[in-house]
């Protein structure tokens, strides 16, 4: 696949994962087969143009044409006014009921000072963090886990865990809000020559 394409499969397979759908979905959903998503999105195979006609109008979107020197401010529209799919309320506040458990439990123990201390600012990470909807599955993992934890006697190596797999969460999380803040194909829309 060539440069000017890979934009075109990076948007579908982002488009595809803000609305939590498999390509299986995609497939069924677009009349394609899910191979070539596969390979369209892995970036091995080109396209026809009617094949991605269907798969943008498939995710809900429209292939217009619009002159080179409007799409900085096409850009600029469109990132304004999409809505940023969120994972459920209702799993967010379970997270964080859990972690208060959890944390209480450790306070109670006086067990760890240092390892309460990181997972009360995790805490506030998750109070000002806006966590996607691609992450759904880790962050439903990781609760989970903490609300078998809240029920359980804690144990160093539990502990232990329990800061492992937050700090991959939190990695996970920090580096999406990383690359949505750099997107190589982001541009002003104006610049000052």
């Amino acid at each position: 696949m060539n440069y000017e394409s890979h934009h075109l499969s990076a948007a579908i397979k982002k488009a595809r994962a803000n609305l939590g759908l498999s390509q299986r979905d995609l497939s069924e959903r677009s009349g394609l087969p899910q191979a070539q998503i596969s390979k369209f999105e892995n970036g091995t195979v080109d396209i026809r143009l009617s094949s991605l006609v269907a798969l943008f109008r498939a995710l809900g979107l429209e292939l217009e044409l619009v002159p080179r020197q409007v799409v900085p401010a096409v850009q600029s529209i469109v990132k304004n006014i999409t809505p940023r799919s969120t994972i459920d309320v209702k799993l967010l506040a379970r997270a964080k009921m859990a972690l208060n458990c959890v944390l209480q439990q450790l306070a109670r123990l006086n067990q760890s000072p240092g390892k309460l201390e990181y997972l009360k600012e995790y805490s506030h990470f998750l109070e000002r963090t806006q966590i996607s909807a691609i992450h759904t599955k880790s962050f439903k993992r990781w609760t989970k886990f903490l609300e078998r934890l809240k029920t359980d006697s804690f144990d160093n190596k539990k502990i232990e865990l329990l800061i492992k797999r937050t700090e991959e969460l939190r990695n996970q999380l920090e580096q999406a809000s990383d690359s949505s803040i750099q997107d190589p194909f982001s541009r002003p829309a104006y610049s000052l020559d």
